[in-house]
């Protein structure tokens, strides 16, 4: 990846807010205003860690790759046309980080550097926070400090876990005088800001490669710890497994009372907190004692206003209503990664049992999203 490509890349996220991005009005959802959208064109499209490896291999000339060649021309036709971006999501990098083949994980850097472009997409747990304030907004009045407005498109593996992320140098006593080094640069500021993207660069780069198995044993002596990053997400999918065996515990709540049971399990324990928040801005008890005021219904359809709620519900309840679906971490991922893309983005790649389950809620034409499990569907959109 060239300086000129990472420096398009970052410019591009910021480009024309003031255009129309991609909000469907048919989904009688609630958008929030703070969730800055990127602008058609260029068209957001998500694919999953499973159709990465795919064009990986298609990439380094695998015998297995080779039906996925024409798909990997195009995807890179269309980024170089300013047609499609293809971000990442924290949950990408955390299933990367479990790939223990150094020579799988190079090919999977090598094709999201050319594809990619190191684009990633807001982590969930900000587009929810985003998503409880428009609702709040509505119900309650706005709160005294809006949330800073977010852009949902960024640039760089911290980005995608929420982190601001940047290098900076800092004086002894733990000033930021990264300023000053650069004006006093020997080589002057242009070359600073040459070395400093080099470094963004290898940063990204050895967050999806990883380190050889010759360098790994003396990064963890200096407390590198790629399982800390997949742990946070596996107890997310612990949490879920405990749902399970309490549906297994009172099976009629699989006939009738699913999605109930998720919808209030999903606002209490998931994003009670981002809640709790809100209402401490808007006088607390009080504001609380409002917005539950409601009938049941009412209630439920508050809630399930916000896109990304209502994808994540909607699709454990379809698992959970299955006593016979095998609950894995796996699992997790892709329902977190659908919730964050699906109402955001413009084509989303899944597996072909996640589609089973969008397709049977009618998701994709609720927020107008192209929904694929196949690569080769995917030139239909490029």
């Amino acid at each position: 990846m060239s300086n000129k490509t990472a420096s398009t890349a970052s410019l591009d996220r910021n480009a024309g807010h003031n255009a129309a991005p991609k909000r469907f009005e048919g989904s009688g959802s609630l958008w929030p205003a703070t969730l800055h959208l990127s602008t058609r064109p260029p068209r957001l499209i998500y694919l999953d860690l499973n159709h990465w490896i795919e064009l990986a291999k298609a990439l380094s000339g695998h015998r297995d790759g080779t039906k996925h060649r024409p798909v990997l021309d195009t995807c890179i036709s269309a980024v170089e046309d300013g047609k499609a971006i293809f971000p990442l999501s924290a949950y990408i990098y955390a299933e990367i980080s479990k790939i223990a083949n150094h020579r799988q994980r190079r090919d999977l850097r090598e094709v999201i550097e050319l594809v990619c472009r190191h684009m990633v997409v807001t982590p969930l747990t900000v587009v929810v926070a985003h998503e409880v304030e428009a609702l709040l907004d509505k119900i309650l009045g706005p709160r005294p400090l809006p949330l800073n407005p977010t852009d949902y498109l960024d640039w760089g593996v911290e980005r995608a876990f929420g982190k601001v992320g940047g290098l900076k140098i800092e004086s002894p006593d733990g000033h930021d005088i990264t300023e000053q080094f650069r004006r006093a640069y020997p080589r002057g500021p242009a070359a600073f800001d040459r070395v400093l993207l080099s470094a963004k660069l290898a940063l990204n780069r050895t967050a999806i490669k990883g380190p050889t198995p010759r360098e790994e044993p003396r990064l963890r002596d200096l407390g590198w710890n790629p399982e800390a990053v997949v742990k946070v997400f596996e107890q997310k999918a612990s949490d879920e497994l405990a749902q399970v065996r309490r549906f297994d515990s009172h099976p009629n709540w699989r006939v009738g009372r699913t999605r109930d049971a998720i919808t209030a399990r999903e606002a209490i324990v998931e994003i009670g907190d981002i809640f709790n928040e809100g209402f401490e801005h808007r006088g607390g008890i009080s504001a609380a004692d409002k917005f539950f005021s409601v009938e049941r219904d009412q209630l439920s359809a508050r809630y399930h206003s916000m896109p990304s709620f209502n994808v994540s519900v909607t699709l454990k309840t379809s698992l959970h209503r299955d006593p016979n679906h095998k609950w894995t971490n796996n699992d997790f991922y892709d329902i977190g990664a659908l919730a964050l893309t699906v109402p955001y983005c413009d084509v989303v790649l899944t597996d072909r049992s996640m589609l089973s389950h969008v397709a049977r809620h009618n998701l994709s034409q609720r927020y107008g999203t192209a929904v694929l499990s196949r690569l080769v569907d995917l030139l239909a959109y490029l």
